[in-house]
């Protein structure tokens, strides 16, 4: 196999992945195939305790691209701080952590959590507090390496990532 390219300004992103199965065996929890999400298990507060259930830790080298940082936004619920971030995973990385399936595709979605951005020293950089947390919003590949003699594969994963809206949007 050819040379397949490299990140610059690496960074490393802790993925904790959403386990939908061990959250759908949360007994009165589980998850809401229509909402896409982990129901709250009723512990006589107004919010619940969370249901969610994750896959180990992954940490993967990535770039980042800011395209909201602090944006402050007024909603319905009051005041709010926009953040959306692109995460740049190669894919030789992702492919190396075993998350991608038989044919290929990432086993990356949507609903995934990322927990902080660390140096690659392993200092945190950036930690995002749960709630309300950061999610993966999408995912897509992207990239076709540097090697003209081979053929033409992905050698990206974009992530979309971006903390979820706070009381709705006017």
């Amino acid at each position: 196999m050819g040379y397949r390219g490299r990140l610059i300004h690496k960074f490393l992103c802790d993925l904790r992945r959403l386990d939908t199965a061990a959250t759908a065996t949360v007994v009165g929890g589980g998850y809401d195939d229509v909402f896409n999400e982990a129901l709250p298990i009723a512990d006589g507060s107004q919010v619940g305790a969370p249901s969610r259930r994750e896959h180990a830790q992954v940490l993967l080298p990535c770039q980042i691209d800011r395209i909201d940082w602090g944006d402050d936004e007024m909603l319905r619920s009051g005041h709010d701080t926009e953040t959306k971030i692109l995460l740049h995973l190669f894919m030789e990385d992702v492919e190396n952590a075993g998350l991608v399936d038989d044919n290929g595709a990432p086993k990356i979605y949507a609903g995934d959590r990322v927990e902080a951005i660390l140096d690659e020293a392993g200092n945190v950089q950036e930690k995002f507090p749960d709630p309300p947390g950061m999610f993966v919003t999408g995912v897509e590949r992207a990239g076709y390496g540097l090697d003209m003699g081979s053929p033409a594969r992905f050698n990206l994963l974009t992530l979309t990532v971006s903390k979820p809206r706070q009381g709705g949007e006017a």
